[in-house]
């Protein structure tokens, strides 16, 4: 089978899946390169690790390509097109843990209390109470807000695609005087930016969702949902950035540290 062909009907599964144009994109340059290197679609691993091992990208570009490799295979040996499965004879590439800076709740109110604009505050009650992407809410329009009996939803568009995510009565009604927001997502970024800057903290849109996740004391299946992460393996690595945190935090805050420094300093 050509893989270019195979390409065109991995893409048009993945588009009667609703996955989002950005997704999908992704995935044609990514099966492009591939279809480049092997005309036929290569049921042999050591082929697939040659393309991968190519690469000239990072630990984690390589893992997102490998990723999709993987999904490609899989619905190519699903419909029979293939006879085997290479993909499950390679491992999968290392993947750097990043440590992003996470913020306490400490640092989020002094954050949240910073004068600044009604709407560059109700942007960051948003992330703050949700772990959006920073493009999901820069283009909500008043309607993507829903009422409903049981509480108060915000449907995003991500790079999963439509979802509706819970937010909280305080910033439903932020949000209900505030959009839709006057700036482009980067400069919307920008700002966000410039105020937490202002408040003495080093943070981004990022750092928000970062600290979602971390701080999230709920089901972990929820929080994939909420997250809009595509694989749970996702959302698990927050729970290594929570031990993380409260290490640093233990650092820093033990009674047993305040006491032998203060002895210390008392010799």
């Amino acid at each position: 089978m050509r893989t270019s062909k195979a390409v065109v009907l991995f893409i048009q599964s993945r588009q009667a899946r609703g996955l989002s144009k950005r997704t999908l994109k992704w995935y044609t340059e990514i099966l492009n390169r591939f279809a480049d290197r092997y005309k036929t679609v290569t049921e042999k691993p050591e082929q697939i690790e040659k393309f991968i091992i190519s690469l000239n990208v990072g630990d984690e570009r390589r893992h997102g390509y490998y990723r999709t490799l993987k999904a490609f295979y899989n619905f190519l040996k699903r419909r029979d097109y293939i006879n085997n499965n290479p993909i499950q004879y390679i491992d999968e590439p290392k993947l750097s843990v990043k440590n992003p800076s996470i913020l306490t709740p400490e640092t989020i109110n002094k954050i949240l209390h910073h004068q600044s604009k009604k709407e560059i505050k109700s942007a960051i009650m948003t992330l703050i109470d949700t772990g959006a992407r920073l493009a999901e809410i820069a283009n909500l329009e008043i309607n993507n807000l829903i009422e409903t009996p049981d509480g108060f939803l915000a449907v995003v568009n991500g790079k999963t695609g439509m979802r509706a995510i819970p937010i909280s009565y305080e910033t439903y009604h932020a949000l209900m005087v505030t959009l839709p927001f006057k700036w482009s997502k980067d400069h919307l970024g920008r700002l966000i930016s410039r105020h937490c800057r202002d408040a003495g903290i080093k943070a981004s849109s990022l750092t928000f969702r970062h600290s979602f996740a971390t701080l999230w004391n709920g089901d972990e299946l929820i929080l994939q949902q909420i997250m809009g992460h595509t694989t749970l393996n996702t959302t698990k690595r927050y729970r290594h950035l929570r031990t993380q945190n409260a290490i640093r935090q233990h650092n820093q805050y033990s009674p047993l540290k305040m006491v032998l420094s203060f002895s210390k300093s008392m010799l």
